[in-house]
């Protein structure tokens, strides 16, 4: 079997609320590691929302997620994949502890997060995804294809600006966290490995960073451009090929899961942040923590904020 991987990120660019990176990983037939998964499981697998009929939507977050249709297309998606792996989630930290990215000390930091469990699924129901189960497991026990790794990472604020302090820009927080993904990928798989991650900070060279998390390594570089860089390391057992893509999740269903994954956890915490100053202030418009909109929300809460002696540290990003 091949371990068809995928990486990808939400919340890189907004001043507020988390930073999520996730990874999802599917167990492929050497026979079909080249194919498109798209295409394998077309019988329950639609890349988009428009024409899919009964099947389930995977494709770029971004082109799921609007106003409009909220999280429910996210929440279709993760909770019917987490299903097929009988993982069955009743509520916001238990999905967090179902991804490894349940850390107690941290949530307990932020007021808006701590104690503040609550159900899901959000804007679904049960019998929905339900139906999106069993479609999902017999498309994959079709082709022999398992779903067979989902986790995320989560870097809230306070996290996320130390990081940023220690290693002096936010690309390095993203890879290093990206990174740590894969180590845990490959401790908890046998066999080879294709991961795909979206390119990250306008970079095209990865071999040096690759170099310091595989020491004693050989990396072979199998080309490097401004759409892809794509790098092999071989071990004595198995190998690991890993490429950086520009808009990774429009050509990797796994990569594509991975941004539905993230953007969905990081729209949970953003409910929680937005609820907690509606609660202070009644009437306040939610935001989703990009700057422009971010600036007219802590402006609107600034007052409310002082009085709660509420620190920039745990509410404002420094980049």
């Amino acid at each position: 079997m091949t371990i068809i991987a995928g990486i990808d990120e939400a919340g890189y660019g907004p001043v507020l609320g988390p930073l999520v990176i996730s990874v999802v990983a599917l167990d492929v037939p050497d026979d079909k590691a080249n194919c498109s998964l798209w295409d394998l499981l077309k019988d329950a697998i639609s890349d988009g929302l428009h024409g899919r009929k009964q099947r389930l939507a995977v494709c770029d977050s971004k082109k799921l997620y609007s106003t409009r249709n909220g999280v429910k297309p996210l929440e279709d998606a993760v909770l019917s994949f987490l299903g097929v792996k009988g993982v069955k989630i009743a509520s916001f930290y238990q999905l967090l502890n179902s991804l490894s990215c349940f850390d107690r000390e941290v949530i307990d930091g932020y007021p808006w997060y701590t104690q503040k469990d609550y159900a899901l699924p959000f804007a679904t129901s049960e019998a929905v995804f339900v139906n999106y189960i069993d479609l999902l497991q017999h498309s994959l026990a079709k082709h022999g294809i398992r779903f067979s790794h989902a986790a995320s990472c989560v870097v809230a604020v306070r996290e996320f600006n130390e990081q940023v302090r220690s290693c002096g820009n936010k690309s390095t927080v993203l890879f290093n966290n990206s990174i740590k993904h894969v180590a845990k990928l490959l401790k908890e798989s046998n066999g080879n490995v294709e991961l795909l991650i979206d390119k990250q900070g306008g970079r095209n060279t990865y071999s040096h960073l690759l170099q310091k998390y595989f020491p004693g390594k050989e990396i072979k570089i199998l080309g490097e451009s401004s759409e892809v860089s794509s790098y092999v390391i071989s071990g004595k057992k198995r190998s690991i090929k890993i490429s950086f893509a520009e808009k990774g999740e429009t050509v990797s269903l796994a990569a594509a899961l991975a941004s539905i994954f993230s953007k969905y956890i990081r729209e949970l915490f953003m409910v929680l942040e937005n609820r907690y100053w509606l609660q202070l202030l009644p009437g306040l418009k939610p935001t989703a923590g990009y700057y422009t909109d971010a600036q007219r929300y802590l402006s609107q809460i600034e007052q409310v904020r002082r009085e709660k002696g509420i620190c920039d540290d745990i509410l404002i990003r420094i980049k």
